[in-house]
């Protein structure tokens, strides 16, 4: 069939002249995005969004919804389909009588209306609704998947009231295919996305399964989940990340590649056996939205300006410490980046690859085949690298091989797990490294946190007194005015949104190399690094409560032990 040309159309109907279809030509023309005609007139403000519609509806032989105001008449229920719906823009309406309709806002997505029609009949009538019609529909839809998470299997048959599973492999893995347990598998994650997730907790106990989201570094429970669909969930994160949904005696480790909301997300899946059942635990990564530069870290001037002139040394040993989600290895990576150069060779070996590095040798640790942190860095010296990075320094061996690497013209960055910078001292020494060789070999020690950011859209001023800060020293006037958030539907009503880093960067010069082959202990290094200029964690966080960018709660959570 052939379809009149829609600016045809609009000249037609009066909604547009011919010189203003021509101009919106020659600007889709020119455009690399290539919009389509329609969309490039109501950008401009040549017809209106119901113009564009109904010349639509005109073209395509169909008809413009009757309801005025679609969202309020959806059909919804648990076992659609809601990511395809939304995915590809097709919903369904309840008519009088109880009829049941489709609406679209895009009427070549032909494939998509014949899905709709195979559902409901061959019948099924399609309407066209606006662009901002369909966008007030799907958020509705949306927010009803969201809040019907605990009932999205609710009446399947593949689920029997108090029915036990069996040890059949390829029953659980049938299970694991069907559809409502893959539509509440991908809404499990849909959701951890849309709430800036970094975890996902699958946790099962006595009586439930409970599904918590890691946001912004705090858990927040999401749902939680009759015990019965505990088997079928695992199963099918399990089959996604390609682990044997038949052990369940043992951990296992395993990655998720996927698409959300046309970002490519790369998922590090882990499980671990309890005395109720497995649990797992998902990190999310998504690859868009890592941005490995300096400005992006938000490192204050003084400490980025002399990280960087550490890591550009041409050999040394540079740690980063903190504890597991501090943000070390994005830390770690961000300098990579910025010495990622033709003339270098930069060789990796990390547990587990987080972040692809274009250009940069990555190497996955292994031990079951011997690939250990040790071993694989005594290859990869072999390898005439110039600078080496080594997830975490585990044990002496690996200690005593970074070093001695260091000490042999190369730069070696690697993470320990410590309080401050000044502790990393004496962690190495604990391991039993020589105080001479560290003192040799050490360029700087980094210790970081991460605290949450106040929302700026729901902050507002408080004052408190310098008695209410008595362990901050730095709080020296009789009063402060900061900034705490309130709770807002942008933040989730957390009052946070985002993180940022506290850093503590120490370096190593010949006073305190003397100091560190003299004795190892934390404190006097501490104490020489202070009166050297370095800020500790606690001050930065305290700058940060004073420019309102965090709280004082916040950073006395994050840097209790420091």
């Amino acid at each position: 069939m052939a379809y009149r040309q829609i600016g045809d159309i609009l000249v037609a109907r009066g909604a547009a002249n011919r010189d203003e279809v021509q101009a919106a030509l020659r600007k889709q023309l020119a455009s690399e995005e290539r919009q389509r005609l329609g969309t490039i007139l109501v950008e401009g403000g040549v017809i209106s969004e119901e113009d564009l519609t109904a010349a639509l509806a005109e073209q395509y032989e169909l008809e413009v919804c009757p309801c005025a105001n679609p969202a309020e008449d959806l059909f919804l229920e648990e076992e659609l389909p809601f990511p395809f719906m939304v995915e590809h823009r097709v919903l369904f309406l309840s008519l009088e009588e109880g009829a049941t309709c489709a609406i679209t806002d895009d009427p070549t997505n032909w494939s998509s209306i014949e899905a709709a029609r195979l559902r409901h009949g061959e019948e099924l009538p399609v309407y066209l609704v606006t662009s901002s019609q369909m966008d007030a529909a799907l958020i509705k839809v949306q927010e009803f998947a969201s809040t019907n998470l605990k009932t999205m299997m609710a009446g399947a048959e593949i689920f029997e009231a108090g029915g036990e599973w069996g040890d059949e492999e390829e029953h659980l893995r049938d299970l694991a295919l069907e559809a409502p347990v893959v539509r509440m598998v991908n809404l499990i994650i849909t959701q951890a996305v849309e709430k800036r997730a970094s975890d996902i907790h699958v946790e099962v106990g006595e009586y439930n399964l409970r599904v918590r989201y890691r946001v912004d570094g705090v858990l927040h429970e999401a749902e939680q989940i009759d015990k019965k669909h505990h088997a079928v969930v695992t199963s099918r994160l399990k089959l996604l990340a390609k682990l044997d949904i038949a052990e369940r005696r043992i951990p296992q480790d395993g990655r998720i590649k996927m698409q959300i909301h046309g970002h490519d997300l790369d998922m590090r899946v882990a499980t671990t056996p309890t005395i109720y059942g497995e649990n797992i635990v998902i990190r999310l990564l998504n690859q868009q939205e890592v941005e490995l530069n300096f400005k992006g870290l938000g490192m204050p001037d003084r400490e980025r300006d002399l990280f960087i002139k550490m890591v550009e040394q041409p050999q040394g040993f540079i740690l980063v410490t903190g504890p597991t989600g501090s943000g070390k290895t994005t830390t770690l990576h961000t300098a990579l980046t910025h010495l990622n150069d033709e003339k270098v060779k930069i060789i990796t070996i990390e547990d587990p690859v987080e972040i692809r590095l274009p250009g940069i040798n990555q190497i996955q640790m292994n031990p079951k085949i011997g690939m250990t942190f040790a071993n694989g860095l005594r290859s990869i010296v072999r390898q005439d690298p110039d600078i080496v990075m080594v997830g975490e320094i585990r044990d002496s061996e690996t200690a005593d091989v970074a070093i001695q690497a260091s000490l042999t013209g190369h730069m070696v960055l690697s993470t320990l797990h410590t309080n401050d910078a000044a502790g990393s001292v004496a962690r190495l020494a604990d391991m039993g490294v020589e105080s001479y060789l560290i003192a040799s070999a050490m360029t700087g020690a980094l210790a970081q946190r991460l605290c949450r950011r106040v929302c700026q859209n729901c902050a507002k001023e408080y004052t408190l007194s310098r008695a209410q800060l008595m362990d901050f020293p730095e709080a020296t006037e009789a009063e402060y005015t900061l900034k705490r958030g309130h709770g807002c539907e942008q933040c989730d009503g957390t009052g946070f949104y985002g993180r940022m880093g506290l850093y503590e960067l120490m370096a190593a010069d010949g006073e305190m190399r003397a100091l560190i082959q003299k004795s190892a202990e934390a404190g006097p290094i501490r104490e020489l690094a202070k009166q050297k200029g370095t800020r500790l964690l606690r001050e930065c966080g305290w700058q940060a409560v004073v420019e309102g960018t965090s709280t004082i709660e916040e950073v006395r959570r994050v840097t209790q032990w420091a």
